[in-house]
């Protein structure tokens, strides 16, 4: 039998001020205000940010139609990106929906887009349950939200070094369950793949797999590996790196920039 659920903000939902609409066990409706925060001294934009409200928006669906004692918990998410989130203080709204539910997990899907109908980012987000003693029931964050003009890289502490980034614990990089939130291991993803390639480029995707939780107390490495950097296209792997030096998730970011030139270009 399926739960009654309410959506409960941890530190990162806080943090992209994340709003619910509508909830159910087969779609979910949310949203986020935009500002600066969305902004980035080396990226232009944090695209990524969006997997943190998609993440929630499509999570919720799977946990809405759990009984009780079980949780959905992330296997992988992948976000395609369309284009930039504004920054003017418009809203974006995030629609996830089931497309299909067993005994041990499930599998949605969701969108992201602006108040002028402008489509912003895909996600796919597949699920696992494990057993819980409770689902979440308030927030795991306590503190006023970082000001708005602060970009998000500084909110989540991040800060860059060899082979990629490496984010400090805070209140607002945790989820519900006092893990680094899914959503911010993506935007961790990005910061460490642009970090390894240089300016120029914007994320057109990411691919993130779940290895294991990740600590929301202590500092997350995320190291990248550079496979492909051609004129127009640069793919790196990167790691989520945790406490004990265990790796909790691995990502594939794919990033893009204007072509050089209109010929032909097969290293591209």
């Amino acid at each position: 039998m399926a739960q009654t659920i309410q959506f409960v903000a941890g530190g990162a939902d806080a943090l992209m001020r994340v709003t619910p609409t509508s909830l159910d066990d087969q779609r979910a409706v949310f949203s986020i205000p935009t500002g600066p925060w969305l902004t980035d001294p080396h990226l232009g934009r944090v695209r990524s940010a969006l997997g943190i409200p998609l993440d929630d928006v499509t999570g919720y669906v799977v946990a809405a139609g759990v009984p009780p004692g079980r949780w959905p918990v992330s296997l992988g998410i992948k976000v395609d990106f369309l284009a930039d989130a504004p920054v003017d203080g418009t809203s974006v709204t995030l629609v996830g929906e089931l497309v299909a539910r067993t005994d041990v997990g499930a599998t949605t899907r969701g969108i992201a887009y602006s108040e002028t109908g402008d489509m912003l980012a895909l996600v796919t987000h597949r699920s696992h349950l494990i057993h819980v003693v409770g689902r979440p029931q308030t927030a795991a964050f306590d503190g006023p939200v970082p000001d708005a003009e602060a970009p998000l890289r500084e909110s989540l502490a991040f800060t860059t070094v060899e082979r990629g980034v490496v984010m400090a614990p805070t209140p607002w990089t945790a989820n519900v369950m006092g893990n680094v939130h899914g959503g911010v291991l993506v935007v961790g993803s990005e910061l460490a793949a642009h970090s390894m390639v240089g300016e120029g480029f914007s994320t057109v995707s990411i691919d993130v797999s779940f290895l294991r939780p990740c600590d929301a107390t202590a500092p997350t490495v995320f190291r990248g590996d550079v496979v492909h950097q051609g004129r127009t296209v640069a793919v790196v792997h990167v790691a989520a790196i945790g406490h004990g030096g265990r790796t909790c998730a691995v990502a594939t970011v794919i990033l893009q920039r204007p072509a050089a030139n209109n010929g032909d270009d097969e290293h591209r």
